[in-house]
């Protein structure tokens, strides 16, 4: 079943193109299908990821000592994951020179004016931090705020598991709300063909086939240094860590193809948690590194922003040596932590650090002008980069069991999400 979903989206996704670029009226008028299914899935994260992450973290004694060596062995995996990212977008745009003798006359360029209010919370890293703890959780939860909420979901646990008995009227509760939205996810996503086709058809429609040409170099070196991380870095990665890796991009290809389409991790997020239990992480530990990883181990946005600021530079012919680059990667291990808390987030970062480090903003124009194109493809690496943090992670806490029945022939039938 799994398989022919995986099939339904991508023929959702070459329909939605073909009308799109052929009628192109009619495809950006199903964009409000589109968001309609967007909202479906948007509507459960939250509830979803504050019930998991409770149940986790009320699981044992003295888990506020556990949470945090979880916590920082997540942070240490992404901040090694990210380097080794920008690297890889470092090398490419230097060899490939996607910005050499590139006319930008011609250029169609969005007003980016209105990212210029968030830039500012991006760069002000401690205000990033202090707002992590909310103010007001219900606010928070409204404006889905992940990290606010895992924060205070941590808190929460861990305060039930130090009550005892006491706190199970309520663990029992939450523990049937978790069910419940599991379920209502299974059945939400039973609409994700026509959702995708929606939103394929309205962004082909809006933007055209046309608006791809001249910036063709940029689109190829960053799907390729994505692909690169995909079947390279990751399977490498693996390989050294005893991972099947390519085994379990298998489980999630129908998340990444979600993902591909709708831009928005967030999308797959109850299914992706949900199947990497499955295949044998820890609740504990998937519930907080895939919540988590939606802000702070976005690998395919940060192959994104290091090939798009070095592009900059060479299409406006800025001069910048090595060691220039090497600090706008610095920049960017700070910046693109805060990809999640705003909106625009990998084009508010890459705007922020333009502003940084000198280079001019007309060149975040002309890239937003693509930016949809792009955006589908960095969003889809995020999975198997969550689906790899999870189990390097769990394998780390010693919490990774693995489930044997899971094998090529029988996968399919584990997974019953459709």
């Amino acid at each position: 079943m799994k398989k022919f979903f995986a099939f339904q989206v991508l023929i959702g996704l070459f329909i939605g193109a073909i009308i799109g670029h052929f009628f192109p009226k009619f495809g950006m008028g199903l964009r409000p299908i589109g968001d309609m299914f967007i909202h479906l899935i948007k509507m459960i994260v939250v509830p979803i990821v504050f019930t998991t992450i409770v149940i986790g973290s009320s699981g044992s004694k003295g888990n506020i000592k556990k949470m945090g060596t979880l916590g920082l062995k997540t942070i240490i995996w992404f901040e090694f994951i990210t380097t080794l990212v920008l690297g890889i977008g470092l090398i490419l745009v230097n060899l490939l020179k996607p910005g050499h003798g590139l006319d930008l006359s011609h250029l169609v360029k969005q007003d980016i004016h209105a990212l210029n209010g968030s830039v500012s919370t991006v760069v002000d890293f401690k205000s990033m931090i202090v707002n992590i703890i909310p103010s007001n959780i219900v606010d928070a939860m409204g404006k889905s705020d992940l990290l606010a909420v895992i924060f205070f979901a941590i808190l929460f646990g861990a305060a039930a598991s130090a009550i005892g008995k006491a706190s199970e009227p309520a663990l029992k509760f939450i523990d049937s709300v978790a069910k419940i939205m599991f379920r209502l996810t299974q059945m939400v996503m039973v609409t994700a063909p026509i959702g995708v086709l929606a939103l394929m058809a309205a962004s082909v429609g809006q933007y055209g086939i046309g608006l791809l040409i001249p910036m063709a170099k940029l689109i190829g070196v960053v799907y390729l240094g994505l692909a690169i991380v995909i079947f390279g870095l990751f399977p490498l990665i693996s390989w050294f860590l005893k991972i099947p890796y390519f085994k379990v991009f298998r489980m999630v290809w129908d998340l990444f193809l979600i993902a591909f389409s709708t831009t928005s991790t967030e999308t797959i997020l109850p299914q992706l948690m949900d199947r990497m239990e499955k295949f044998g992480c820890s609740k504990r530990v998937v519930s907080f590194v895939i919540p988590t990883g939606l802000s702070l181990n976005c690998d395919g946005s940060t192959l994104y922003l290091s090939v798009c600021s070095i592009f900059i530079a060479q299409a406006f012919g800025v001069p910048m040596t090595f060691s220039q680059q090497l600090i706008v990667m610095a920049v960017l291990i700070a910046t693109s932590k805060g990809i999640a808390a705003v909106p625009s987030g990998s084009l508010v970062v890459l705007l922020a650090t333009a502003s940084a480090v000198g280079l001019p903003a007309e060149g975040v124009a002309i890239i937003a002008g693509i930016d949809r194109v792009l955006d589908m493809a960095r969003t889809a690496c995020n999975t198997p980069g969550h689906c790899l943090a999870s189990i390097v992670v769990s394998k780390w806490e010693k919490e990774f069991t693995p489930n044997k029945s899971l094998n090529d022939q029988t996968d399919q039938q584990v997974y019953h999400q459709v």
